[in-house]
């Protein structure tokens, strides 16, 4: 029944004190302004509130182990109380915050000029970023895109998100199918008013643009 209790406190202990690591460095050298703009920092006291209940319901099955025969009832009320604990919202909160402690950006004390965290969404984490005008983002996302009647199911591998000269952000997403590795693609990704659009980056009937992205990621880390 503890076991319950132990994977979480595993899973999330080195998340919270990793985190917290990078929260006590950043308020030692940036300004509220720059901190508000780092929304993992806002995030931080959910994590330290699960880890409170954790504790706390560790110590009460403590107190409850008597019979033997209480053991599979014990162990029921545990996963119930996580269960009722963890809500939807919480529970996006607590997978955001894992993907928060793996990002290049969580300890970073640069002014950005790539927006901050405003660029990275939910399932995603920064991998690189060159402090300028472009970053690679990763996550285990998938993407269905239909040729004809035809559903294909993409793994996506990163997106690249660039800043342009007039301050517009312009991400692209690269896909590989996942029933045919050697069926991959790179194109634009764009969303407005929750559509979501993926169009060709070949302009003017050359392959100069893609060729670019292409090399973009590549120079990124992005390795496929």
């Amino acid at each position: 029944m503890e076991d319950i209790i132990l994977n979480e406190k595993n899973k999330y202990n080195k998340i919270y004190t990793d985190l917290m690591f990078c929260v006590d460095d950043l308020r030692k050298m940036l300004d509220s302004e720059e901190l508000n703009k780092r929304s993992f920092i806002k995030k931080v006291d959910i994590l330290k509130d699960y880890m409170e209940f954790l504790d706390n319901i560790e110590k009460e099955s403590k107190n409850n182990k008597g019979l033997f025969k209480k053991i599979f009832k014990i162990e029921n009320d545990l996963t119930q109380k996580v269960n009722k604990y963890l809500t939807l919202d919480k529970r996006r909160d607590l997978e955001k915050l894992d993907k928060c402690s793996k990002c290049a950006c969580r300890n970073c004390v640069s002014m950005c000029n790539m927006n901050h965290c405003f660029n990275c969404r939910e399932k995603e984490y920064v991998v690189k970023c060159d402090k300028d005008n472009t970053l690679l983002t990763k996550t285990n996302d998938t993407v269905e895109l239909y040729q004809n009647d035809e559903k294909f199911v993409f793994n996506v591998a990163g997106y690249l998100v660039e800043k342009d000269n007039n301050g517009n952000f312009n991400r692209y997403i690269y896909l590989i199918d996942s029933k045919d590795y050697d069926n991959q693609h790179i194109l634009k990704y764009s969303k407005f008013k929750g559509e979501e659009s993926y169009d060709s980056v070949i302009t003017d009937d050359t392959q100069d643009e893609l060729i670019r992205i292409n090399n973009k990621f590549i120079e990124m880390g992005l390795r496929v």
